[in-house]
């Protein structure tokens, strides 16, 4: 019986041990779940999308997706734009061939808005004619009536001085006569043969005295096409030196207008020379020039004194100025006709237009001889009928 009472309570203890060991599995066997699951193996993941198994992730934002941008063309690199030519310096037709001295000649018509016009591949000319109140050194209002003749001359060959009957020192003749012996496109007065004459290098007449303003100054154009003035009696003035430097055609007369875009030296000194028809050579650059030519006949065209004479060429824009015979003996004529209405003079008691002269500034298509065709088979692009 004891052995029986014995081996029962073995066994309950057993069952007890055994029970208290299920007890005790038991929560870790619920526990289980909740603890650290194993990672997952992983696959490569770009570093921005990494989340930790550590941290309760937040909720995810939106991955910005990125669609491969467009393959750029190559940006061009910037061209600039053609700087426009000065009307000054306008683009040259072709370069300038040896003895040429017009580096700027135009491609272009210059006489498109002109009264009067003449065009080639080496001369082009274009005149304007104007009519307008202009005031003078005392304020005072004066109608006038001017002629501007632009010039442009591809070869010195273009610009020659042309004497009466043919010759230096052999009396006057018409301007008309003059011109269409030369067969000069455009020709106006000179300097009278006032003192020293220079053409084409070769000395006509040497200088004289100053004896006032109209033998105070010296226009010297060398044979590059530049032109410069000298005044008398103030200023150096060495023919053989410029004639070594290249003295072209040279005049005295004056005074000088202009001298580097102003009021030439002493100028003032002549405001109150009167006022008369004008007759002006202006200088821009080689091959470049201008001619301003005023009339005189009255009420409605009463001449300029020296004032007005600065003030129109300055105006013009040139860099020098040179004054030459005016008064009776302004005339312009272009295709062998007289353009300008000449001072009016009395002749034997009768009232003439103008007077003979003796010497032309010329223009026209001559070769390095002075030959040119003749007038007649010349074609003008532009002729105005004189009123």
């Amino acid at each position: 019986m004891r052995s029986f009472i014995r081996i029962a309570c073995f066994l309950l203890m057993l069952l007890f041990v055994v029970a208290c060991g299920a007890q005790s599995a038991a929560p870790e066997s619920a526990a289980q779940p909740t603890s650290e699951p194993a990672a997952p193996t992983e696959a490569p993941v770009e570093e921005e999308s990494v989340v930790f198994a550590n941290e309760t992730p937040e909720p995810a934002e939106p991955v910005e997706t990125f669609e491969p941008l467009p393959t750029e063309e190559p940006t061009p690199a910037p061209t600039e734009a053609p700087t426009p030519e000065p009307t000054e310096t306008p683009e040259p037709t072709r370069a300038p061939l040896p003895g040429e001295i017009a580096v700027n000649f135009p491609d272009y018509d210059t006489g498109v808005d002109a009264d009067y016009s003449y065009q080639s591949d080496n001369l082009r000319i274009a005149i304007t004619v104007h009519e307008e109140t202009m005031k003078d050194h005392l304020n005072r209002k004066l109608k006038e009536t001017y002629y501007v003749a632009d010039i442009w001359i591809r070869s010195l060959n273009s610009f020659r001085l042309a004497f009466s009957k043919g010759e230096y020192g052999k009396g006057s003749e018409e301007p008309e006569t003059l011109a269409c012996r030369e067969n000069a496109i455009f020709a106006v007065n000179g300097n009278y043969n006032q003192g020293l004459t220079l053409e084409s290098g070769v000395l006509q007449h040497n200088w004289r005295r100053n004896k006032g303003w109209n033998s105070c100054a010296i226009g010297v154009l060398y044979k590059d096409g530049s032109f410069k003035s000298f005044r008398l009696t103030k200023e150096v003035f060495d023919l053989e030196k410029e004639l070594k430097n290249g003295a072209w055609h040279a005049w005295q007369f004056g005074p000088i207008v202009i001298r580097n875009g102003e009021e030439g030296p002493g100028a003032t000194e002549y405001h109150n020379m009167g006022y008369k028809a004008r007759n002006i050579l202006g200088y821009y650059e080689p091959g470049h020039y201008v001619i301003m030519t005023c009339d005189n006949r009255g009420k409605d065209a009463q001449g300029m004194n020296e004032y007005m004479m600065v003030d129109i060429m300055k105006s013009l824009g040139v860099k020098e100025a040179f004054n030459l015979d005016g008064g009776t003996s302004a005339v312009m004529v272009f295709m062998g006709k007289i353009i300008n209405h000449p001072t009016l003079r009395t002749d034997d008691g009768k009232s003439v237009v103008g007077r003979p002269i003796v010497d032309m500034l010329v223009f026209g298509e001559y070769d390095e001889n002075g030959n040119s065709p003749d007038l007649s088979t010349l074609t003008p692009a532009k002729f105005k009928d004189k009123d």
